[in-house]
């Protein structure tokens, strides 16, 4: 089943409000569709690593006369507890980030085979859910505010001169030179866009500097 469906988009949209009690049609989808079932996949990876990093135990902050190796012990776990729940990955290089992405893309390749134009209405949601800016005049034909890396993330499809074109914006991944890369039969590009950054993926070619360009513009976190 194309992962583009209203099946898939209505499966998304009770995945992401909660993940771990869905209505029973979408537990039927899910044995049926393999994208769905990485989203939810995805979607709790996230809510765990949010879990983690909120439900630290206070008690253990309470003022005490614990030896200073103690201290620094307990310093040192919740740094490490943090780093595990979302942050870990800015010490992983930009190749790390690329292959990420593609294994993502390849996970929603249904994606690509899209061509209903999303409205205004529908593309403004993703971006609220993922809290994120995109002015782009391109048409999008696929859009979901994906979990990704311990964040939401818009990914779109969008139609090119050159065929479908995919538009990931890493608000939380900042990259520090433009970079690019081919995997798995596909081409793509690291943007740096201020504090983030915007991953570009094609089936074939090159990104024309002046989309690149305006695509970056366009991204504002």
């Amino acid at each position: 089943m194309s992962n583009g469906s209203p099946e898939c988009a209505h499966a998304r949209l009770q995945i992401g409000g909660d993940p771990h009690d869905l209505p029973p049609e979408v537990t039927a989808h899910l044995a049926t569709c393999a994208a769905c079932r990485q989203f939810r996949e995805e979607t709790l990876l996230l809510d765990r690593r949010l879990r983690a990093a909120l439900e630290l135990p206070l008690s253990e902050f309470r003022t005490k006369q614990a030896p200073p190796v103690r201290r620094f012990a307990l310093a040192a776990s919740v740094a490490l507890a943090v780093l595990l729940a979302g942050g870990f990955w800015i010490f992983k290089p930009q190749s790390v980030l690329a292959h990420e992405v593609v294994a993502h893309v390849m996970g929603e390749s249904g994606s690509w085979d899209q061509t209903r134009l999303l409205s205004a209405a529908e593309v403004a949601d993703i971006l609220r859910t993922a809290g994120v800016v995109f002015d782009a005049s391109l048409p999008v034909v696929y859009g979901y505010a994906c979990p990704f890396r311990g964040h939401r993330v818009p990914h779109f499809v969008v139609q090119t001169g050159n065929g479908p074109m995919t538009v990931m914006l890493l608000a939380h991944e900042k990259v520090s030179k433009r970079t690019r890369f081919s995997e798995e039969g596909l081409h793509g590009e690291l943007l740096p866009a201020g504090n983030g950054s915007v991953a570009v993926l094609m089936r074939t070619g090159e990104l024309p500097e002046d989309l690149a360009q305006e695509i970056v513009s366009a991204a504002r976190w």
